[in-house]
């Protein structure tokens, strides 16, 4: 039975969504999200946790969305 990869990147996003959060509030506080998710700061300085943590959300967004249009 082949994997069902629609699920396998809404799981891969959940994970990194979380880390990105938990970033977020580790540095900014706990409204860290809220206050500084679309700006700058949401995505953090090259180098940073915040934005490896960034970079793989992005990623995985992109990876969910691409399996949302094919329906593979």
């Amino acid at each position: 039975m082949p994997m069902n990869r629609l699920a396998e990147t809404e799981a891969c996003l959940a994970r990194t969504d979380s880390v990105w959060r938990s970033e977020m509030t580790r540095r900014f506080g706990p409204d860290g999200v809220l206050e500084f998710g679309y700006r700058a700061e949401g995505r953090g300085e090259d180098g940073t946790p915040i934005r490896r943590a960034f970079e793989a959300r992005r990623q995985a967004v992109a990876l969910w969305r691409h399996e949302r249009r094919t329906g593979s």
